[in-house]
């Protein structure tokens, strides 16, 4: 596949190419070649090879030490049970189609991680990551992907929530051959104060950067059912198939956050694995709901359904 200047060509849909593949493998220094489509987290763990950690260790204990309240296990736990029944429907959402007029297909999916979101905010653990994670830079990237690649027990999360080993895959290239659109999300103290820009907007009212991440992605799902239904001519089953990947990938970084948060709560987390795991979930929802955009939202006359002939 010849790259070119339509961004899905550095994106996988659920399946990972050779070129998708090398193009992960260059950005984190290593040269590869021959054929290797279908390459798993294990393959590319033996090419990649992690690095001092020490800065995700210092950066995840200064996110507990920020929370301002008690994260709740239980109710983590069940809601993150209830997120995985969310991901198992979505070939009912491939079987249907179009959602008729009123319906909350879509919708219904996102229940359980709005109740895991309310959660977070709540105990201040989007405030803390804010102000103890960096943005988005490319060395940021680097190194907590090629952290990523190394936990032991990703593989077995990913498949709690329905990501065969190919898509797991898939989701982990996609963190870094999509890193342009991880740099366009800034952290909220980055942006301008209000009395310096001309265009009326208050920038010091955007949300952290990974409630921003988070919360996003779960509002693109929830329009979903009446945006389809009101484009039904135009829509296509191809969009319909590239726009259920750009959900699933939501949903499974949203586990992969919860389960952090989970996890920390339970105090069964290492201080680095809380970053990576923070880190690499919010880039997948940044990501996801990018591509959803150029995927289903922008639907241009190229991609659009053929028009019906008009009957006389």
């Amino acid at each position: 596949m010849a790259y070119g200047t339509d961004p899905r060509d550095r994106y996988s849909y659920g399946e990972v190419s050779d070129s998708d593949r090398r193009e992960f493998l260059k950005a984190l220094g290593v040269i590869a070649g021959g054929s290797v489509a279908g390459a798993t987290l294990n393959d590319l763990r033996q090419n990649v090879s992690t690095e001092t950690t020490s800065g995700l260790a210092e950066m995840g204990t200064a996110l507990q030490d920020g929370l301002t309240g008690t994260l709740d296990a239980a109710l983590l736990s069940e809601q993150l049970a209830a997120l995985t029944e969310s991901v198992e429907s979505l070939p009912e959402l491939e079987a249907m189609g179009i959602p008729d007029a009123g319906a909350e297909a879509y919708q219904s999916l996102t229940t359980p991680a709005w109740e895991i979101n309310d959660h977070l905010a709540e105990v201040g653990f989007f405030a803390s990551a804010e102000e103890t994670l960096p943005a988005f830079s490319p060395d940021h990237i680097e190194t907590t992907t090629r952290q990523l690649l190394h936990m032991e027990g990703l593989p077995a999360t990913l498949s709690e929530v329905g990501f065969a080993e190919r898509e797991q895959t898939a989701l982990v290239v996609n963190i870094v051959n999509a890193r342009d659109q991880l740099s366009w999300w800034m952290a909220t103290p980055d942006y301008p104060p209000a009395d310096a820009v001309d265009d009326g907007v208050v920038y010091e009212y955007v949300a952290p950067l990974h409630q921003r991440a988070a919360e996003g992605s779960l509002l693109w799902i929830d329009g979903l059912d009446h945006y389809l239904w009101q484009r039904e001519p135009l829509v296509t089953g191809e969009m319909i198939d590239r726009g259920l990947w750009d959900v699933k990938s939501m949903l499974g970084g949203y586990y992969l956050l919860g389960s952090a948060a989970r996890d920390l709560a339970a105090e069964d987390i290492a201080d680095d694995h809380l970053t990576t795991l923070t880190t690499a979930s919010t880039a997948l929802m940044i990501i996801s709901q990018e591509f959803l955009i150029t995927d289903v939202i922008r639907i241009t006359d190229e991609k659009r359904a053929p028009r019906s002939a008009v009957s006389n």
